[in-house]
């Protein structure tokens, strides 16, 4: 800043000094000066010239300082975009023993469904020759004396409480199934008053359309064609799902490992014993999801 202060108060001057010669020479010449005086003026005018060249060939150019405080002009560094990594899935722990559930059956929900749309779960259970298909009743007799063609039968068909969900949601889930003492439907549930075979045959499976479930048996229980215990689908209170339990374990005829809990959900297979009239038994088990059926 000084430095121009210093060259504008020179141009200055010399702009003056120039301008009084130009006067003084058109002056002089208007009022008819000498040519002595002109030739001085001249002189005078051209040493000014001349310094001014000399002046703007030997200055050097300084760089006006830089703010410190001025922006950076250059190019903002780009960060690389961070990776986003995908949650890693949480491996199943049942898929082997899935593959093997899988195996054992071919169901084909669809086709089942085209011929009844009741049908909404399969059971399997190799051990009491239980392979079938579980149909959603519109109440507890429909499905009593009708076939899945919807004929009439008298061995009926295996069938969910008509509280039931089919998805085995609730705390517990009814099925029900006829004992004519002839190997079909439930007629062989009656097995697991053994102890024996319940130690051979302690689980069994059920099928939907989107899930596979294995079913850990925890009690086998003979009850009177009245007891309404075991058949409650739902609970007020876990108090109330605490007291169901104590009384499977206290009735049952079995002994089993399996720990229920009010967080468990159970299916309680409801058959005839065909001991004496009015008898009852009850198979209730544990569920546990094995994974998808969509997974065969």
């Amino acid at each position: 800043m000084e430095r121009k202060q210093k060259l504008s108060l020179l141009i200055l001057s010399a702009l003056f000094l120039l301008s009084a010669v130009l006067t003084v020479s058109f002056g002089l010449k208007y009022f008819g000066g000498t040519q002595g005086t002109q030739n001085e003026m001249t002189r005078q005018a051209d040493s000014v010239a001349t310094f001014m060249a000399n002046y703007y060939q030997t200055a050097t150019a300084q760089p006006s300082p830089t703010p410190t405080n001025a922006p950076s002009l250059a190019a903002p560094k780009l960060l690389p975009p961070t990776a986003t990594t995908a949650p890693t899935p949480t491996p199943n722990p049942h898929a082997e023993e899935l593959q093997q559930v899988l195996s054992l059956v071919e169901i084909d929900f669809s086709a089942w469904q085209s011929l009844n749309s009741d049908v909404r779960a399969w059971i399997h259970n190799g051990a009491i020759r239980v392979d079938h298909p579980i149909l959603k009743s519109p109440d507890n007799e429909y499905y009593l004396t009708r076939d899945l063609d919807l004929s009439y039968k008298a061995m009926g068909s295996i069938f969910f409480d008509f509280r039931n969900k089919s998805d085995f949601s609730d705390p517990n889930t009814i099925i029900y199934g006829h004992n004519f003492d002839n190997g079909l439907m439930f007629s062989n549930l009656v097995w697991y008053k053994s102890q024996q075979f319940y130690e051979q045959n302690p689980f069994y499976y059920l099928y939907t359309p989107d899930q596979v479930y294995r079913v850990d048996i925890a009690a086998g229980i003979v009850v009177s064609e009245t007891d309404t215990t075991y058949l409650v689908v739902d609970f007020n209170s876990e108090l109330e799902f605490s007291s169901l339990i104590q009384n499977i374990q206290e009735n049952s005829v079995i002994e089993t490992e399996i720990r229920l809990t009010p967080g468990d959900q159970l299916v309680t297979l409801y058959t005839c014993t065909n001991d004496w009239q009015g008898q009852r038994f009850v198979v209730i088990g544990k569920l546990t999801p094995l994974g998808s059926f969509s997974a065969q």
